[in-house]
């Protein structure tokens, strides 16, 4: 048996009693806290590496500003320094309540493990500091001996509501949902939690940006140098502070200017992008020199200041100026400044995807470039050749043959959108798929009558809602269904994805879930997804999930969890489909068009605009179904991996005809599950 002893409870709580050390946050950080270095070994933060972190960090204590806004791109030391210097702070010099907010409860748990329990066990100053008892320590909540608790959360409204934290740290801000669980922004949430505290509550939110530019037409206001575009998320919280921007010297003349991607110069006659890379310099627009090395960028960054919205920075380093006034202190720093990331790596990130959205008219590399390794809101590019059905029709091949698969097409994808109202009917569009995902239309029609007949033995009208046996019809007359070649073999390709959009009128949705039972108990649900509209805020373009509200009584859909759902990031998604439409030159991600499509189909498939918002959006109440199936074939693209392809070495159901298992010869014994019906179905075609 032990005991307690007095002078062991003197220490521990003399930790309750001990006033705040008046130190700046970045002075203390470099004393307390260990991080691991190159070599893999734990040593203290040094401020000299990323200088420009010393102002962010130490206005996080200041009574001026009761929030603070940090925008920066990938690899600037900013979460090490703003999130774990803040956290090794609070802990050693200035305990408090403390809330940490990741994207989810997984990065939650892994920034736990990962950053905070490594800094603390390999940092003397701080491992003395943990409670002593075990169940004080776990994954999301830490207690210390001071009492003050560290909450390790997530966007959610149970961590972001009633609890009070003296401070709220978010980060990764734009990967957050703009909405959390229906109560609003979570930086809004997070700073309602440290209201009680006053001046002494701070609430920090950190990211690169995420978003794209709301207006396609915005320029810069030279009245407002250092204003955001307008955009969502972190930008749009930046916009409301002092509007600090990073500037650094120029060597040659020893003013100050942005340290911004625009600044740097390379060969753009150069056709290789690693030489054009290689060749990087950094213009000063302040005196012209346009050969500054990539060898001073470090003695830029040691020269770096934040001057606000309206002040100047000297010669001499100091600011001019009042500036803008704020609560918020909001700080924006471009990737040219990075300590983690060359220029060179910069332009080459720059110029792949240039040449990316070069070869296939899409935006999706040149957004993640701009918005991770510049810092920068994506603004989408308008396009030079609008698209419109005139112009589409131009693109008619006369030769292909209706419901014939054109030399070419690999594989097969059938999209189908579920009508209700009085034209009840599964609207069905088949895409034939080749090389870079180049595209042929191969078939579209209606799917109006059922297997269903009246008491006088008519064919009654298809009614996905009401009746789960005309979902059936998708299995007879698409999943059992094969396509002739156009060598006239004889042979035929069947459908190798079928994405169906789960929603619609009331009772669509859980016959959509029966139908994929079905499809499962028949062992064909490999080739069946059902889709419906993510979140604008969805990084992937197409993300699986497995919806169960078995517990909820107010849900009359019944999924229990055994049917994915995939949801579809459809602004990416209809972006791609977009510049797939744009391209005007044969090859990798053409889209190739028949003669049998009438005008309807190119209207359909051009209704859709982007609003001045960044969101695809119908003007009025046409018909976009062509448009719809389209992004829903090119959805199925994704989930079979066919658009990262190895064109060299396809997936078996990928390559030509002749070395194709999938491919059905009526003269030969099939090589796979599918199933050739015995004859032809008849479908009432549109």
């Amino acid at each position: 048996m032990t005991y307690a002893s007095a002078a062991s409870i003197r220490r521990d709580v003399a930790a309750l009693l001990k006033p705040p050390r008046r130190v700046q946050i970045s002075e203390a950080v470099a004393e307390t806290m260990r991080v691991q270095g190159p070599s893999g070994s734990w040593i203290p933060w040094d401020r000299e590496i990323t200088p420009y972190m010393i102002e962010p960090l130490d206005l996080l204590n200041s009574r001026e500003f009761d929030a603070e806004i940090f925008v920066g791109p990938a690899r600037t030391g900013k979460t090490q320094a703003l999130i774990d210097g803040w956290v090794a702070y609070d802990i050693k010099n200035d305990p408090s309540d403390f809330l940490v907010v990741q994207i989810s409860q997984d990065k939650a748990a892994e920034y736990s493990k990962k950053r905070i329990d490594r800094m603390i066990t390999r940092s003397p100053d701080l491992i003395g500091c943990l409670s002593p008892r075990h169940h004080d320590n776990n994954i999301h909540d830490k207690i210390f001996r001071a009492g003050n608790y560290l909450k390790l959360g997530w966007p959610s409204k149970n961590i972001l509501a009633s609890t009070d934290y003296r401070r709220v740290a978010i980060t990764d801000y734009d990967r957050i949902a703009p909405d959390v669980d229906g109560e609003g922004e979570a930086f809004w949430l997070g700073k309602k939690r440290t209201q009680v505290f006053m001046s002494r509550g701070m609430t920090l939110a950190e990211s690169s940006p995420g978003f794209e530019v709301t207006d396609i037409d915005w320029r810069e206001d030279p009245n407002e140098p250092h204003a955001a575009p307008p955009s969502k998320g972190v930008l749009s919280l930046y916009n409301l502070g002092d509007r600090r921007v990073l500037y650094w010297q120029c060597p040659e003349c020893d003013q100050y200017f942005p340290a911004r991607f625009e600044y740097l110069t390379w060969n753009e006659r150069e056709t290789d992008i690693l030489a054009a890379s290689e060749q990087v310099c950094c213009i000063c627009p302040r005196c012209g020199v346009a050969d500054i090395p990539p060898s001073l960028k470090d003695q830029m960054i040691q020269s770096s200041r934040w001057p606000k919205e309206g002040q100047s920075v000297d010669k001499h380093g100091e600011y001019q100026g009042d500036g803008r006034r704020s609560r918020i202190a909001s700080f924006w720093m471009e990737g040219p400044a990075a300590a983690f990331q060359s220029w060179g790596q910069l332009v080459y990130n720059y110029l792949a995807a240039e040449a990316d959205y070069d070869r296939t008219g899409n935006q999706e590399k040149l957004k993640t470039t701009t918005n991770v390794d510049q810092g920068r809101p994506y603004q989408f590019r308008r396009s030079q050749n609008k698209r419109s059905p005139e112009r589409l029709k131009e693109r008619i091949s006369p030769d292909i043959v209706k419901r014939t698969v054109p030399d070419g097409v690999r594989f097969l994808i059938a999209a189908v959108d579920v009508q209700g109202g009085k034209d009840r009917r599964f609207v069905v569009q088949v895409h034939g798929f080749g090389e870079g995902l180049e595209s042929w239309v191969i078939d579209r029609y209606n799917i109006k009558k059922s297997d269903r007949k009246d008491s006088d033995g008519n064919t009654l009208q298809t009614h996905p809602g009401a009746n789960p046996e005309d979902w059936d019809l998708l299995e007879k007359y698409i999943l059992d269904r094969g396509y002739p070649l156009a060598d006239d073999s004889g042979r035929e390709m069947p459908i190798k994805m079928l994405a169906v959009d789960h929603g619609g009128e009331s009772g669509v949705s859980e016959n959509a879930y029966k139908f994929y039972r079905r499809m499962n108990r028949n062992g064909k649900a490999k080739r069946v997804m059902l889709v419906k509209g993510g979140s604008h805020s969805q990084l992937d373009k197409v993300k699986a999930s497995f919806p169960d509200n078995t517990k909820r009584k107010d849900r009359k859909v019944k999924a229990k969890g055994d049917v994915p759902l995939h949801l579809l990031a459809v602004n990416k998604l209809k972006d791609w489909a977009s510049n797939l439409l744009e391209r005007e030159d044969v090859g990798e991600g053409y889209v190739h068009f028949n003669s049998w499509l009438g005008d309807w189909f190119y209207e359909e498939l051009t209704y859709e605009e982007r609003d001045p918002a960044g969101k695809w959006d119908k003007p009025g109440n046409g018909a976009n179904e062509a448009w719809d199936l389209f992004v829903y074939s090119l959805a199925a693209c994704v989930l079979l991996k066919a658009d990262r392809m190895n064109w060299d070495s396809p997936h078996s159901w990928a390559k030509p005809w002749d070395e194709n298992p999938n491919i059905i010869d009526p003269n030969d014994t099939p090589k796979t599950q599918i199933s050739r019906p015995a004859r032809r179905s008849r479908i009432r075609f549109k």
